[in-house]
């Protein structure tokens, strides 16, 4: 099994930094009866000769590849990652005869049909979440119709097989990452899954589409029990939970701080959260917990864009929120925005840069901001969005980045990447 590659090692740079692949680890663990060996590329100075040496040496019947992301979603750094595919796909054929090419991950599964008719080197594509699915199809490869959430070819036609249920998440087994090079990884780039699943309706958000919007969660004690196997059998100290929102549900996330605190695990870790009812006593609890770095992601600021970003916070939980984490000692704050996002007016945009300017002031190095273009995707509703306002159109390809720029304020974006250049030459 294979994680796509993200570039940068083939143009004399280093590999981008690379994220550890959770979903190998999670198919790894359900793929018991097979031989499975997993490899990411982005470990790599020559992604393509190492993954020719392993095609060589393991002599695979079937390679599984995991398109994770097809872009940076970032106007500011854009990278296609789709644009590796290809050449993956031929690195393949031309290296082994007869072996059947799988494709799944979050970012095949948002595109497929179209990954599907623009790859035939592609034979099978998993929809979805690939645990349960996976070893069916690996069980029945010759009629892949009778598995569930299953892209195949049959007659020169890509079909689809039929629509599957939402795993019972507590009850898969936990990631299996032994042999998976852990410690090759960097500080935050390790995950830990509590939950799947997202109710939270942003209009950007493809999560809900994916995981579904009803939240499956993992037991807290299970949930632990995987970071007690980073930290023993990898000497891992520094993880991220990659659930959409951390603190939803409280008590779930209170449970998983205190089963920490009661195995007395000692370890550094980063998550996002809800600004929505936080408290000083929950965030105090994180913080002895191991977290070094609380996230939020309001994305917009005044109560109009909240409501057209479909959040589900408002301004009094954002300011309040950031009352408490202000004076909260041992951690760093991160901050989300987008640089103009629906219902955006100059006055929000003023606003946003005199809280960005405040919070630099009063916190110091100990607070971060991301300021972004929203990515339009689709199965969201800021896809509907654009279509309605004439920012796409109906036959554009979203599969290549494209981007909203709310058209009543457009001009606030390069005003924004003015003064973010002025405030980087300062700085220097």
């Amino acid at each position: 099994m294979l994680q796509s590659y993200l570039g940068g090692a083939d143009k004399g740079e280093h590999p981008r930094r690379a994220i550890f692949p959770l979903s190998l680890a999670c198919l790894k663990a359900s793929l018991t009866g097979h031989e499975v060996m997993t490899l990411d590329t982005n470990l790599y100075h020559a992604p393509f000769d190492r993954l020719r040496d392993i095609l060589r040496q393991f002599s695979p019947n079937v390679v599984g590849i995991s398109i994770r992301n097809i872009d940076s979603t970032n106007k500011s750094e854009s990278v296609f990652y789709y644009a590796y595919i290809k050449e993956t796909l031929d690195v393949i054929r031309a290296t082994t005869t007869g072996v059947k090419v799988i494709a799944g991950g979050a970012g095949f599964s948002i595109f497929a049909p179209q990954i599907m008719e623009d790859e035939p080197s592609i034979d099978y594509g998993v929809f979805l979440e690939g645990e349960a699915v996976l070893p069916l199809l690996l069980d029945n490869l010759d009629d892949p119709s009778v598995v569930p959430n299953v892209f195949y070819r049959r007659d020169g036609q890509v079909r689809y097989s039929f629509g599957g249920v939402a795993l019972d998440f507590d009850a898969l087994p936990l990631p299996r990452r032994y042999g998976m090079s852990v410690e090759r990884y960097g500080e935050g780039a390790i995950g830990v899954e509590t939950k799947r699943g997202c109710s939270m309706g942003c209009i950007y958000c493809v999560y809900g589409f994916l995981n579904g919007k009803k939240m499956r969660l993992r037991s807290p004690h299970r949930v632990v029990d995987d970071i007690q196997g980073l930290v023993e059998d990898s000497g891992v100290r520094r993880f991220t939970f990659v659930d959409s929102i951390f603190n939803v549900p409280l008590q779930h996330a209170e449970d998983i701080c205190n089963e920490l605190l009661r195995r007395q695990l000692v370890v550094k870790w980063s998550a996002w959260f809800s600004e929505k009812h936080l408290t000083r006593q929950f965030l105090e609890l994180v913080v002895r917990a191991g977290c070094s770095n609380i996230i939020f992601s309001p994305d917009g600021f005044s109560g109009h864009c909240l409501r057209r970003l479909g959040k589900n916070i408002t301004m009094r939980d954002i300011l309040r929120a950031y009352g408490i984490v202000r004076g909260l000692d041992g951690v760093e704050i991160s901050y989300n925005f987008f640089k103009n996002p629906p219902g955006q007016s100059f006055d929000n945009f003023i606003s946003t840069i005199a809280f960005f300017l405040k919070a630099k002031a009063q916190m110091g190095n100990r607070v971060h901001f991301e300021f972004n273009t929203l990515r339009i995707e689709p199965h969201t509703r800021l896809c509907e969005l654009a279509l309605s306002q004439g920012t796409i159109k109906a036959n554009d390809n979203l599969l290549y980045p494209t981007y909203y720029n709310n058209p009543a304020t457009a001009y606030t974006e390069n005003i924004f990447n003015t003064i973010m250049r002025i405030k980087g030459l300062l700085s220097k």
